[in-house]
């Protein structure tokens, strides 16, 4: 019996990642606008907030990274796929998909890579804001963050990929067919 879901994808762990992701994505989005309000209001009353814009950075910083994490999961990031669109259903057009999502991984993991050494390079140097003296570090780890699990969801819809394409092509189940079953015999 063969399901279209792996066991990673029902794991506590999994659920644990995409609640995590909504969660950030909540305080995000209510900082960033909120920020922006104080310091213009502070603006029309004359009261100088010096060094908001460190804060802001590194609430935008986050924002952007977890909605491109959260993307990779929902798989609505964008995707240079408008021939697969444009294809009909059959061999062709399964194995250009199943090359997109093997891009999507290989870029994501060179972009990891460097995000990783950028990291690193912060860390060594020791970068500050200049007002506040906040770590560098603080806002370039959203990146390390995004692509870790942007890649890790890639990964995931990867194997789903690959899984598909074997039991479609090879073994001759058809997935498709048993959407709403969510099994195949």
């Amino acid at each position: 019996m063969y399901t279209l879901e792996n066991k990673l994808e029902q794991s506590s762990f999994y659920a644990a990642l995409v609640k995590l992701l909504r969660f950030g994505l909540i305080v995000s989005n209510i900082l960033v606008p909120c920020i922006t309000f104080a310091a213009v209001i502070a603006r029309t009353m004359n009261i100088n907030l010096l060094g908001y814009e460190e804060i802001l950075i590194i609430c935008a910083f986050w924002l952007y990274m977890i909605g491109s994490a959260y993307g990779s999961f929902e798989e609505s990031h964008i995707k240079a796929d408008i021939i697969v669109i444009m294809m009909k259903e059959g061999f062709t057009k399964d194995l250009i998909a199943l090359l997109r999502n093997t891009l999507s991984v290989i870029i994501g993991i060179i972009f990891l890579v460097w995000a990783l050494q950028l990291f690193q390079w912060n860390i060594i140097n020791g970068q500050q804001t200049p007002v506040w003296r906040i770590p560098v570090t603080v806002s370039q780890s959203s990146l390390l963050f995004g692509l870790t699990v942007g890649s890790f969801f890639h990964l995931v819809h990867l194997y789903n990929e690959i899984k598909r394409f074997i039991y479609k092509w090879i073994k001759k189940v058809d997935f498709d067919d048993q959407l709403n079953d969510k099994e195949v015999d």
